[in-house]
């Protein structure tokens, strides 16, 4: 049923479609107006979550809904973020004792998390994309949007990830101002417009590389119908099978979609024997430029280059347009020696309505984060 409590904002769900594309027809194709026709896993298998779309005057945004679902992607669930996800990438650490003091860490916060219900929470401006950028007029409706939402779902924290010191400078502030709980828990690498990323050493041999490659540089408008399945194979060797399987796992359905209705920009890159090895999508918020899925075949000799390349081809957009460009976490010796800065994100809770057993797991993390955050953020797996 349409909910609308606030001013001008409202809240959609599935029922809502033809009211939401009324009131929206430019979004008629978009990932949201999807989201109110199908169930989320249709496009990313691994997630359990409720969808709707909060709608503004002139915007409007996907929002998350979830209560206990434990087994779940990162994207949706803050206990697979704190307690599943660390877990699975614990080998990755160098010391010994840091490996030790996570397990235990984690461990901990398992049964903490689940006693004083973690998961539930709905999750603002989630598009189901491991990289976001909160929209500017974020600021001026956190009020507004923290009491619809607090009505709407009394038992739920509402939840807002992936909040970007600089690009998101404004909305920190409101939202810390308006007694939302905010820690770090990680550090994205930009690429920003007037530095000389283009200049350093690492750049200059990618570029080289692309240059001179044998592969076909495959421009969007160019991709054909049966590279949608070998497109889903690649983003999963990287993503699924070699990073985590807690990483959004998106479907063939979603990279159809995405490809057809422009989601994202893709660019490919095509063997000499007809077979895409690598590909890589970005898409913009506010004028920045946020890197998407991507993914090349992980038994290819490395010599290829194929992720370089794939990373090259986006500075080089990024610095014809004189963009901002958000690579997210990761690789980060890999993208420090491209010229990239290193720039904290935080998560932030609003659970003042709650209970206040409720409010100890946020509490927790804030202390957490604060004490490791900065061997945290020196590791490549963040």
């Amino acid at each position: 049923m349409l909910q609308e409590l606030v001013s001008d904002l409202t809240i959609y769900t599935q029922q809502d479609y033809h009211h939401f594309v009324g009131r929206y027809a430019d979004k008629i194709h978009s990932m949201e107006a999807h989201l109110l026709q199908e169930e989320p896993n249709t496009y990313v298998r691994n997630v359990n979550t409720h969808m709707m779309i909060l709608g503004g005057a002139d915007d409007a945004w996907p929002i998350s809904l979830n209560n206990k679902e434990y087994t779940n992607a990162l994207i949706c669930s803050p206990y697979t973020t704190y307690v599943k996800y660390p877990l699975d990438i614990i080998s990755k650490f160098d010391q010994w004792w840091f490996r030790s003091w996570l397990l235990l860490s984690v461990k901990t916060l398992d049964l903490l998390c689940k006693v004083t219900k973690i998961n539930c929470v709905v999750q603002v401006n989630n598009n189901l994309n491991s990289l976001l950028k909160h929209p500017t007029s974020f600021s001026r409706l956190i009020p507004r949007l923290t009491s619809l939402l607090t009505q709407r779902y009394p038992q739920h924290a509402v939840l807002f990830f992936r909040v970007n010191k600089m690009l998101d400078e404004s909305l920190l502030h409101v939202l810390q101002k308006q007694g939302y709980i905010v820690f770090p828990d990680r550090a994205a690498h930009l690429f920003l417009p007037g530095q000389p990323y283009m200049n350093r050493s690492y750049t200059k041999r990618d570029i080289a590389l692309l240059n001179k490659t044998h592969y076909t540089i495959v421009p969007h408008d160019d991709l054909r119908e049966k590279d949608v399945d070998r497109i889903c194979e690649l983003y999963r060797k990287l993503f699924i099978e070699k990073y985590s399987k807690f990483s959004p796992d998106y479907t063939r359905a979603f990279f159809h979609q995405a490809i057809l209705h422009r989601w994202h920009h893709y660019t490919a890159w095509r063997h000499p024997n007809g077979q895409i090895d690598a590909f890589v999508s970005w898409f913009y918020r506010d004028q920045v430029m946020i890197c998407g899925p991507l993914g090349y075949d992980t038994q290819k000799d490395k010599k290829a280059g194929l992720y370089r390349m794939s990373i090259a081809w986006c500075l080089k957009y990024a610095h014809e347009q004189q963009l901002i460009f958000n690579l997210g976490a990761g690789s980060d010796q890999f993208k420090l020696n491209r010229g990239s800065v290193k720039v904290l994100e935080y998560t932030a809770v609003y659970c003042r309505h709650l209970p206040l057993y409720r409010h100890i797991p946020w509490w927790t993390l804030r202390w957490a984060f604060a004490l490791c955050a900065r061997k945290l953020f020196e590791a490549n797996t963040m």
